[in-house]
């Protein structure tokens, strides 16, 4: 049985640590993700249209009903209207930052507005 002498094997292991940390940088969750994962969770009936945001997902701009800032990849649109959701409006919106409109009407969402919509500065009437 060969062995390679220790010389060689050290550029292979930076190597496959440094893959390996790009990987999993990589496969995160963006913040608007988490965001709306938390505005998930906290829906108590819909008629199947929020089981479909997966976390596995990584990228939120692929979701139904989200649409993102191409350049930034940042949520802009959120249209979720007609879908049966029930529960409160999670806090949690307030963080997607760069929202421009939130179509969630014609839905069954209960308790107060969420102060922390006023974060969304770029919310725009319809």
């Amino acid at each position: 049985m060969a062995t390679c002498p220790m010389r060689f094997q050290r550029p292979w292991l930076l190597y496959i640590l440094h893959l390996y940390i790009l990987v999993n940088k990589n496969g995160a969750i963006s913040p608007d993700g988490e965001a709306l994962l938390r505005f998930r969770n906290a829906i108590i009936s819909s008629d199947g249209i929020l089981p479909l945001w997966r976390p596995e997902d990584t990228d939120p701009c692929n979701w139904r009903g989200v649409t993102c800032d191409l350049k930034t990849k940042r949520v802009i649109y959120l249209s979720l209207k007609n879908h049966k959701l029930s529960g409160p409006i999670s806090p949690d919106l307030g963080k997607l930052e760069h929202l421009r409109v939130l179509a969630l009407y014609n839905n069954n969402f209960y308790g107060t507005i969420p102060s922390e919509l006023g974060n969304c500065t770029e919310l725009q009437g319809m």
